[in-house]
């Protein structure tokens, strides 16, 4: 795997712990923190308390959005098995007290071994139809040491879940969760060495993890091959001596303090990258005219123990918009030009078309048929059907339990009443002309609006029209398709 693959792996692997502080909002930190993880793990993480990431005001959702794709456009990892708004208060798991996230990293494109340990409060029978939706299939139960794992009936290799006890659940790969109920069992013991030395030292209230530095990425990293990198007048070879990496975050003193661990095979790599960094930070310094970068770098402390380096630097709360940019509190950032959904440039759309309406607190899955008592007309939140609807035209309509299935999943749903058939032509021809339709789009005759009226509905945003107004349907399917609702699922 080359640095490209690496970059991609980390990121998909980042995605998959960062899922973690979203299912830490519900409460205090407790239990063994990394007392299930399995020794084939080669990358753990522990995360902290919702109201710790209250004060740094992240915004995790676009956060673990980002980091959970494998590639830009791709909707790989953890993103598409359940929706991040089901792990914040008053979602599907309740009032959730720890998370505790691992995996494996290997030589390939793909991560085929993690879980994530959720611990709190949960409704396990609306976590199992969670399940069957995120599936979208029936789902196949098989017995493990005593324990029901649930899989999709359609895709086996796909992820499972097994509720370990009335407080626990692990989500994962096969092998993880299997690795996890010996461990509960106490077939197995649990991970140790340096790995979890590292984890524990860090000591982060907010969030830690730690990582085993993959021998192929050392391999490769000469780094020479690297743009900008390659042509630096010093060596960069002690990346090539990199064991094992560490990064936690606590709140200290109105700060976010940063703690990197790095632990090489010797101690000459540790003392390179040492004075590697002293340099660099000299340098800076001496050109820097930003009041607030230079304090940052005055700050840095930089510790060598043998092979251990660590390094610490704080960041005022109130500096970790300016510095995260988008990642962090996107909604207070402003720009312009082309982006993807979810950047600032989407959210700017979105608040000139159409109006936020609010989301509906019970949003979990009712029986097949069972008909919803919905406050709004087209509604945009609440109970639906367990069965979306696929992308198109319905001229003979679809209740609104069906597609209310399909806003949860990031669709529009674009609802008309026309008697007059040359309106619906010529809203059909206005669609054609979308070029997400066909993966976001739902469209269908509503006799419960005015004649003449069309709405367009995304997961709590909705506008209405008088007749079809192209320009007005593509800017809404331009700021919201693909965006909205907390599961994202093309149809």
């Amino acid at each position: 795997m080359g640095i490209t693959g690496m970059i991609k792996k980390s990121a998909l692997t980042a995605g998959i712990m960062l899922l973690g502080l979203a299912a830490a909002c519900g409460g205090d930190n407790g239990g063994d923190s990394g007392s299930l993880f399995p020794q084939r793990a080669n990358i753990v993480g522990s995360v902290a308390t919702g109201e710790a990431l209250d004060a740094i005001d992240l915004d995790l959702i676009q956060l673990i959005e980002m980091l959970s794709s494998g590639s830009e456009g791709d909707a790989e990892g953890i993103a598409e098995f359940f929706g991040i708004d089901q792990f914040r208060p008053g979602g599907l798991f309740g009032d959730i007290s720890q998370a505790d996230i691992f995996g494996e990293i290997t030589d390939g494109d793909d991560v085929d071994y993690f879980g994530i340990l959720v611990m709190g409060s949960f409704d396990e029978t609306a976590l199992i139809a969670a399940l069957a939706s995120a599936f979208r299939s029936d789902l196949v139960i098989r017995d493990y040491q005593g324990n029901d794992v649930y899989s999709s009936a359609s895709d086996a290799e796909a992820f499972e879940l097994s509720i370990l006890d009335d407080s626990t659940f692990v989500l994962g790969s096969r092998g993880a969760v299997n690795d996890v109920i010996n461990i509960k069992a106490g077939d197995a013991d649990p991970a140790s060495g340096p790995l979890m030395d590292t984890l524990n030292d860090l000591g982060g209230d907010l969030f830690r993890f730690a990582f085993e530095v993959p021998q192929e990425f050392s391999g490769q990293a000469g780094l020479g091959s690297i743009p900008q990198l390659g042509d630096l007048p010093i060596s960069l070879d002690f990346i090539s001596a990199l064991d094992i990496v560490g990064l936690g975050g606590a709140l200290k003193d109105g700060s976010l303090e940063l703690t990197v661990a790095m632990d090489f095979t010797g101690e000459d790599a540790a003392e390179s990258l040492e004075g590697f960094i002293s340099g660099i930070v000299t340098l800076a310094s001496g050109f820097l005219t930003d009041p607030s970068t230079v304090g940052l770098l005055a700050g840095l402390e930089i510790d060598r123990d043998g092979s251990l380096l660590t390094i610490k630097i704080g960041i005022p709360l109130e500096d970790i918009p300016d510095i995260f940019g988008n990642l962090i509190s996107p909604a207070t950032t402003e720009s312009s030009g082309d982006g993807p959904p979810g950047t600032p440039e989407i959210r700017l759309l979105s608040s000139v078309i159409g109006e936020p309406v609010p989301i509906l607190r019970n949003i979990n899955h009712v029986p097949e048929g069972q008909r919803v008592d919905y406050s709004d007309a087209p509604p945009t939140s609440g109970e639906h059907w367990p069965t979306p609807a696929s992308c198109g035209f319905y001229p003979d309509g679809l209740p609104d339990e069906r597609v209310v299935h399909n806003l949860e999943h990031g669709a529009i749903v674009v609802s008309y009443n026309f008697t007059n058939p040359a309106q619906v032509t010529a809203l059909r021809q206005a669609l054609s002309g979308v070029d997400q339709f066909d993966e976001w789009g739902i469209a269908r005759a509503y006799d419960r609006i005015p004649d003449g009226q069309v709405a367009l509905a995304a997961w709590g945003h909705l506008h209405r029209m008088a007749g079809v107004s192209p320009g007005e349907i593509g800017l809404f399917f331009d700021a919201l398709a693909g965006h909205n609702g907390p599961e994202r699922f093309t149809c």
